[in-house]
């Protein structure tokens, strides 16, 4: 499943109402967006530019497509999510 522009607007827009009940948002985000792989690092785990940057985390697009995990910059083929803490 790709992530569309709207998925993505509503992901960001989630993680805005969930910093304020949780410091670790994930359990939130997996039960909203089912369909979606979410995984949660360190912004200094990361070396990639972020695809977004919002006050809390960075952004980055992760295609599970294949046989290896990799970061992508396409919606079309990203299949869920880093959060980079920042």
């Amino acid at each position: 499943m790709c992530i569309s522009s709207e998925t993505l607007s509503e992901i960001e827009v989630a993680l805005e109402e969930f910093q304020k009940i949780t410091e670790n948002p994930m359990a939130l985000l997996r039960n909203c967006f089912p369909a979606l792989s979410f995984v949660r690092l360190a912004a200094s785990d990361i070396e990639e530019e972020p695809f977004r940057q919002l006050p809390n985390y960075n952004l980055y697009l992760l295609d599970a497509s294949e046989h290896c995990v990799h970061i992508t910059s396409s919606l079309d083929d990203a299949t869920g999510l880093v959060l980079a803490a920042r």
